[in-house]
């Protein structure tokens, strides 16, 4: 039965809804552009009926309650006054009608990578993975509409749930970065801010107030790591854990001393090496390099005892028994570090601050290529800075 049959017979039974085969489409258009004075529109409770003329936003109606249908005629709606057809006696409505769910979208997902950020502490660069769920849903479905969809066809699920990822996503990948620099997080802890970071994902998200909609709660969510990247993370764990030994392994050698331990480490080598070079003339060049290595030890402690009173002692008084001038370390087994200038034992890195004492080695000038000298700072060619 058509649309006329339904006027001229004067049936008033029509019946206008969504069709159960449509209930799971965020919005959904009526086929028919004109409907019958009198028509009865079904709006479950959970939608939104949006009414347009001409390409102009008529009105909304929302359920008419249990078990109620809205009647649809001027009397009872006065906005549908401005739907009437005038060529059929009043007796038409010529409409583009949507039905627009308003329930929440609970099962919309979100992920992807992030760009490379570094570790405060470890000094890598990472692209840690995020996959989750949140939830939004339509307040405003004129809005909607008019703003978003447009009036044209109506658009599947996925398009509508694409862009309100992607307006989600950019919340996320503003924040985890954020999060990381000003709380100075090493990113491989960062599932365990799990709450905070939700939280300030949802108040970081853009306004959809414009489209007549809004995000309303943060599902589960997930940050890992490929394996590639939990490979980097573990080797440089391993680096950073080694020197965090090594530096306690320093503060704890003779109280804190360090110098002190590395001062006699080197006589005690001087004194190794004055042997081994004797050993073409036998045990008599052994001994003496031996006895060597053990006066610079006596003469060390000797340093660390208190010297004579100046003047000497009054008569009758026993002379204090002189002790030894203290001696600094001979500047041949010290090297002055270039990181942080301090005279240290000679070796492959500084006993204080852990820089490398290997020399400076040529290298190519990045604008021209010349080779500059070692540790120069500008290119004798080009002048062009040392990188």
């Amino acid at each position: 039965m058509g649309i006329m049959d339904f006027v001229r017979g004067g049936v008033r039974e029509m019946i206008v809804a969504r069709p159960d085969s449509a209930k799971g489409l965020i919005v959904y258009k009526h086929p028919e552009n004109t409907i019958p004075k009198w028509a009865q529109l079904t709006i479950d409770a959970d939608e939104a009926a949006v009414f347009f003329r001409d390409g102009s936003l008529v009105g909304v109606l929302r359920t008419a309650g249990v078990g109620q249908r809205h009647t649809l005629d001027t009397q009872n709606i006065p906005f549908l006054s401005n739907l009437v057809d005038s060529f059929t006696g009043g007796e038409i409505f010529k409409t583009d009608l949507y039905f627009v769910t308003m329930r929440p979208i609970r099962d919309a997902k979100f992920g992807g990578n992030f760009p490379p950020m570094k570790d405060p502490a470890l000094e890598i660069t990472v692209s840690p993975r995020i996959h989750g769920e949140f939830v939004w849903r339509v307040v405003e479905p004129d809005k909607f509409i008019v703003n978003y969809l447009g009036l044209g066809g109506t658009p599947t699920n996925d398009a509508v749930g694409a862009f309100i990822q992607t307006k989600f996503m950019n919340a996320v990948r503003k924040t985890v970065p954020n999060f990381v620099i000003r709380q100075k997080v090493e990113i491989q802890e960062l599932p365990a801010y799990h709450e905070e970071l939700g939280q300030t994902f949802l108040q970081k998200c853009d306004d959809l107030s414009d489209i007549g909609a809004q995000f309303v709660g943060l599902g589960d969510f997930r940050i890992n790591f490929s394996d590639e990247e939990l490979k980097r993370i573990q080797d440089a764990q391993d680096r950073y854990a080694d020197i965090k030994a090594k530096r306690r392994a320093k503060d704890d050698l003779t109280g804190g001393n360090y110098m002190q331990y590395a001062a006699a480490e080197a006589m005690l080598g001087a004194g190794q090496g004055m042997a081994k070079g004797g050993e073409s003339t036998g045990m008599t060049g052994a001994g003496a390099g031996m006895g060597m290595g053990y006066a610079m030890a006596q003469m060390m402690g000797q340093a660390m005892q208190p010297g004579p009173v100046p003047g000497g002692a009054p008569h009758g008084v026993p002379q204090a028994i002189p002790q030894a001038v203290p001696q600094a370390i001979p500047q041949a087994v010290l090297v002055a570090c270039p990181g942080c200038q301090a005279q240290v034992p000679p070796g492959k890195f500084c006993a204080e601050c852990g820089t490398s004492l290997a020399p400076p080695q040529p290298r190519p000038c990045s604008a021209c290529g010349t080779v500059m000298a070692p540790g120069a700072k500008f290119c004798a060619n080009c002048g062009t800075r040392a990188a």
